[in-house]
C-alpha cells in the first residue's frame, strides 16, 4: 500500500510557529520526510530551523555561517569546496596546515629551501597575488581557477581595512571571503571556524589544541619574567637593516610575546611596516640584541650587521647577540604574522631567556613541524635552521 506523506498542516506541532510552509517543501523535496511514525515524524521537524539548514544543505549545497566580522555568509557545503584562496600569506599558513590539498593558489613565493617542507605541489601552485602592503590579487586569473571560497586572516584583531578588503574582493569576483581573527588567543578559535568551513573539523580539532598549548606553555613562563630582566631587541627589517617596526606595530608583536622589549622609539609604518631609521638611530637606541632577515632567504643585513665597522659599538654586535631569524617554512616571527609566530615565540623567550624557559629549541621545533604540517624534519636539519642562535638545553642556565 502507497504511504500517504503528511501534509503541512497535519506535520506542523502547535509550538513550531517559525516554521515556514516553503521550509516544509524544501524538506520533502530533499528526500528529508520518507516515513513517519507518530511522535518520531513531529520531533523530527520540530525546530524549523534545523529542516530548513539541512534541505538547503542537501538541495542547495549551500549554507550560512556567521564570520569573525558578524556577517552572515552563504558559502558551500564542504563537499562542494575544491580550491580555496586568500588574502594573504598569512591566511595560506593555516589553509597549509589545516587542508593543504585544498590550496587553489599561493600568496607567496617560496625558495627551495623553504619548498622542502611545504606540501607536494605547492611549486607547482599559480601565484596570484596578494593583498598584504597594498598588493592586488589576479582577479580574472582566480575566477579561472575556480576557487570556491576565500578567507582574510588577521595577525591582530580584525582592523576595518581588513573588512574593507575582503568586502571589495568578495564583490569583485562573486565569491564569499570570509574574515577570521587570528590574533594569538583566537588561534585555536580560528582553525576550529576553518574547519567547520571546510569540513576538516578532526584535522581542525587536532591543531587548535596543539596550538593552545603551545602557546599557553611559553606565555605562561613569559608572564613571569620581571620587567627589569627584559631585553632590549631591535628588529633590522630590510637589505640594510635599516627598517624596523616599533612595539605598536603588529610587526613586532612576536618578539614582544617571547618577551622582548622593543628597541625601537620610531613612528609605526601603517599596513606593510617597515619603517625608515638611520644607523645613528639605532646607534642611539643601542640594543642588546638584534634580530635580522638572514641574506640568503630573505636577502637581509645579517653579515653586514655583523661585520661592518658602522655597527661594530652597538652593544649587540659586540656581544655577538645577532641573529638571523629562521624561515622555514615562512618567518618564525613575522612576514606573514601568522600562525607561523607560535614557534617564533618559543624561540625568542628560549634565545632571550634560557634561565627561566631552558627548552632544547630542537626538540620545540621538531615538534611543531610534526604537529602542524605532519613532517619529521631531523636534529641537523633543525640546528642549521636555528643557525647561530641554537644552544643546548641547559648551557646557559
Amino acid at each position: 500500500m502507497e504511504q500517504k506523506i503528511p501534509t503541512y498542516e497535519e506535520m506542523r506541532p502547535a509550538s513550531a510557529t517559525t516554521c515556514s510552509r516553503r521550509a516544509f517543501m524544501r524538506a520533502v523535496a530533499g528526500g528529508l520526510l520518507v516515513t513517519f511514525a507518530g511522535g518520531a515524524a513531529a520531533s523530527g521537524l520540530a525546530g524549523c530551523s534545523s529542516v530548513q539548514s539541512a534541505a538547503d544543505a542537501t538541495i542547495l549545497h549551500k549554507r550560512t555561517v556567521t564570520d569573525d566580522a558578524g556577517r552572515e555568509l552563504e558559502i558551500p557545503t564542504p563537499d562542494q569546496i575544491k580550491n580555496v584562496f586568500f588574502t594573504s600569506a598569512l591566511a595560506q599558513v593555516y589553509i597549509t596546515c589545516l587542508a593543504p590539498e585544498l590550496l587553489g593558489g599561493t600568496a607567496a613565493k617560496f625558495d627551495e629551501r623553504q619548498l622542502k617542507y611545504l606540501p607536494e605541489g605547492t611549486k607547482d601552485l599559480k601565484y596570484l597575488g596578494t593583498l598584504h602592503n597594498n598588493g592586488e590579487i589576479d582577479r580574472e586569473t582566480l575566477l579561472k581557477e575556480d576557487i570556491d571560497i576565500m578567507f582574510s586572516i588577521s595577525g591582530i584583531e580584525l582592523t576595518q581595512q581588513n573588512i574593507s578588503e575582503a568586502i571589495d574582493l568578495q564583490n569583485q569576483t562573486k565569491k564569499p571571503c570570509l574574515l577570521v581573527d587570528g590574533s594569538f588567543d583566537k588561534i585555536p578559535d580560528a582553525f576550529r571556524f576553518l574547519g567547520d568551513c571546510l569540513g576538516r573539523e578532526e584535522r581542525a580539532e587536532e591543531l587548535a589544541t596543539f596550538c593552545g598549548e603551545f602557546y599557553e606553555r611559553v606565555h605562561s613562563v613569559v608572564q613571569g619574567i620581571p620587567q627589569d630582566e627584559r631585553i632590549t631587541v631591535y628588529y633590522a627589517e630590510g637589505p640594510e637593516g635599516l627598517q624596523t617596526e616599533p612595539e605598536t606595530s603588529q610587526h613586532m608583536l612576536g618578539f614582544l610575546e617571547g618577551g622582548a622589549l622593543c628597541a625601537a622609539k620610531c613612528e609605526e609604518t601603517y599596513g606593510g611596516g617597515m619603517t625608515d631609521v638611520s644607523l645613528e638611530q639605532v646607534l642611539k637606541w643601542d640594543p642588546e640584541v638584534i634580530i635580522s632577515w638572514d641574506v640568503d632567504t630573505r636577502g637581509g643585513a645579517f653579515d653586514d650587521i655583523r661585520t661592518n665597522p658602522n655597527w661594530s659599538t652597538i652593544t649587540a654586535v659586540k656581544t655577538d647577540r645577532v641573529y638571523a631569524m629562521p624561515n622555514e617554512p615562512w618567518a618564525w616571527c613575522d612576514r606573514p604574522p601568522g600562525v607561523n609566530r607560535l614557534i617564533g615565540i618559543h624561540w625568542i623567550a628560549n634565545l632571550l631567556y634560557p634561565q627561566y624557559y631552558d627548552v632544547d629549541m630542537v626538540d620545540v621545533t621538531e615538534e611543531y613541524f610534526k604537529k602542524m604540517f605532519g613532517i619529521d624534519v631531523d636534529r641537523d636539519e633543525v640546528i642549521q635552521m636555528l643557525g647561530n642562535s641554537y644552544t643546548p638545553k641547559g648551557s646557559k642556565s
